[in-house]
């Protein structure tokens, strides 16, 4: 991996990103794809993987939401679950030592999925962050335990070096309301995501403490909870909607029509949802013309 920024004396960096590009200068919010596990490789899911990251980012993503888990010797993965059926989803052999508990971290790093793709830890995420100044991750570090929480996003700021310009481009994704309070006294984020698959609070509730903080920019949700009444109660308190996870075009205009912003997605790019709606578009001005013509055909 390429480590441009690394290189570079801190302040120089901060130099450097403070100028800025049109790129960079986008906010996250200004996307409306976020890609799932750092996208899909190959038509693989969940890889979490550096390969994964630099295909999708080609691809034009710039949103990349990443599992996290703790190694066993301490290290933030990329990684969804330590169980057998996680490893064995990934074509890695099923050993003795996999019996549904992390590994060490050098033991992660050799066993790559498939035979060819590198698992991440969050150091090279950073590396990545310096690399590429207009990506932004979203962390979906599945604990809602307040001990665990606390070291998982101390670790996070510690390795970004409490650097305000790369902690800007982390949104970290609660679960639930105790959770904002035990981040925020670890980092000040400057925006977050509500992410509903773990929480069975009421939309009502989920409303009313999304409008109490002002921070959290969007709420994502599974499908079945991406009803026109709850996503239109968001939009008029000034909060995205997100639905994971959708893999076609179809899909996304269908909830788009009910007001939806954005998705989570393995496979969809931004040049897919552009021939999509370039060819609904002629299609549309197609039936228009034949119409107009029928139309001029019966008054003559």
């Amino acid at each position: 991996m390429k480590k441009l920024f690394t290189a570079l004396p801190p302040l120089l960096v901060i130099c450097l990103l403070s100028l800025g590009t049109p790129a960079f200068a986008a906010k996250w919010t200004d996307y409306s794809l976020v890609a799932h596990a750092l996208g899909g490789i190959d038509q693989k899911a969940y890889t979490n993987s550096y390969e994964a990251f630099e295909t999708n980012y080609e691809k034009g993503q710039r949103i990349f939401e990443i599992d996290l888990q703790f190694t066993s010797d301490g290290y933030l993965i990329g990684r969804h679950d330590w169980s057998a059926y996680a490893f064995q989803s990934l074509g890695q052999a099923l050993t003795p030592a996999i019996t549904g508990g992390p590994l060490p971290l050098a033991d992660m790093k050799t066993m790559k999925m498939f035979d060819k793709y590198n698992a991440l830890e969050f150091s090279e995420i950073i590396d990545l962050m310096h690399e590429y100044p207009d990506a932004y991750f979203v962390t979906d570090t599945k604990s809602t335990d307040k001990d665990m929480i606390t070291a998982q996003f101390s670790q996070i700021v510690e390795l970004a070096n409490e650097d305000p310009y790369m902690l800007e481009r982390i949104i970290p994704q609660i679960y639930n309301e105790s959770m904002y309070p035990v981040i925020e006294k670890v980092f000040p984020f400057e925006s977050y995501i509500y992410t509903l698959y773990q929480t069975t609070d009421s939309n009502q509730k989920v409303l009313q403490f999304v409008k109490n903080h002002k921070k959290i920019t969007a709420v994502t949700m599974p499908e079945w909870r991406a009803t026109a009444g709850f996503v239109g109660s968001l939009k008029k308190i000034n909060k995205l909607a997100f639905v994971h996870t959708i893999n076609s075009p179809e899909e996304m205009a269908k909830y788009k029509a009910r007001g939806v912003y954005g998705f989570y997605t393995d496979f969809v790019t931004p040049e897919d949802l552009k021939v999509y709606y370039a060819k609904k578009a002629q299609e549309t001005a197609a039936k228009s013309a034949k119409a107009s013509s029928a139309k001029t055909a019966k008054k003559a």
